[in-house]
Parts: structure tokens; C-alpha cells; sequence
């Protein structure tokens, strides 16, 4: 059984019609979206909004790229995060340690030097005067 129906006879939709080419715009002939816009607004003149869509498009794609670069940097962001996050308790432990240490440094000279005041007062008068001397040879420079 041989038939000259179109598939889409076959399945039930019907004949399909082709339009007609439709004709190209031109400067001469306004735009559908133009002659709408003139149609609604009255006394509006007939836009060239083909600038306008140009625009538009360039900013999307410019948009769609920054997109683009947010999604790739919030990914290396993502993945970098549990990394940085060790080392930065590493290092703010170290830090607090170090703290720890300069505070028992500094402990232990005051604790030193208020036994040599005691103990040798003189010796460490005269120390002191000549690291003040000291001192203030070095503003001199």
C-alpha cells in the first residue's frame, strides 16, 4: 500500500502549510515591533530599535561572561576555602604560642631585673645610666 500523504498527513495532524518567504525589512518598510510601538503610542515616532537590541545583546553577553568568571571563581573559592582554613588555624596557633612565649620572656627579664635591683642597687644604677648614655648617642646620629 503505497500512499502519497506526508508524514504529517499519517499522524493525524493535517496538511502543513509553508508560508510564503516573508519579506525583508528594509529601511524603507518599519519594523512589526516599530509600527506596534507607533500604533500604541500615538504621535510617537517610528523607533529604530535595532540599535537598541544591539546594545542589549552585547550587554547580555557581556553579562553571560561575568557569570562565567563568578561561577569559576566561586568554584576555585570553594576549593581552596578547607585548605586556606587549615593553615590559617595553623598559623593563628603559632601566633598565640608565640605571644605565649614573649610574654614569658618579658616575665622573666622583669622578674631578673627587679633581682639585680634589689640585689645590687648601685651596679644597677650605674647600668642604667650608662644604657640611657647609650641611648642617647644614638639620637644624636
Amino acid at each position: 500500500m503505497t500512499s502519497s500523504a506526508s508524514p504529517e498527513e499519517i499522524n493525524g495532524i493535517g496538511p502543513v502549510s509553508v508560508p510564503a518567504a516573508t519579506p525583508k525589512l528594509g529601511p524603507t518598510m518599519p519594523k512589526a515591533t516599530e509600527t506596534a510601538l507607533s500604533m500604541a503610542v500615538p504621535g510617537l515616532p517610528a523607533l529604530d530599535l535595532s540599535k537598541t537590541l544591539a546594545m542589549q545583546k552585547e550587554q547580555l553577553d557581556i553579562y553571560r561572561d561575568l557569570l562565567e568568571i563568578l561561577a569559576t571563581s566561586e568554584q576555585e573559592s570553594a576549593a581552596l576555602f578547607p585548605e586556606l582554613s587549615k593553615s590559617l588555624v595553623t598559623h593563628i596557633s603559632a601566633l598565640n604560642r608565640l605571644k605565649d612565649d614573649l610574654q614569658s620572656v618579658f616575665t622573666r627579664i622583669r622578674a631578673l631585673k627587679s633581682h639585680f635591683q634589689n640585689e645590687y642597687p648601685d651596679t644597677f644604677d650605674y647600668v642604667q645610666s650608662l644604657h640611657v648614655e647609650e641611648l642617647d648617642d644614638e639620637d644624636d646620629e
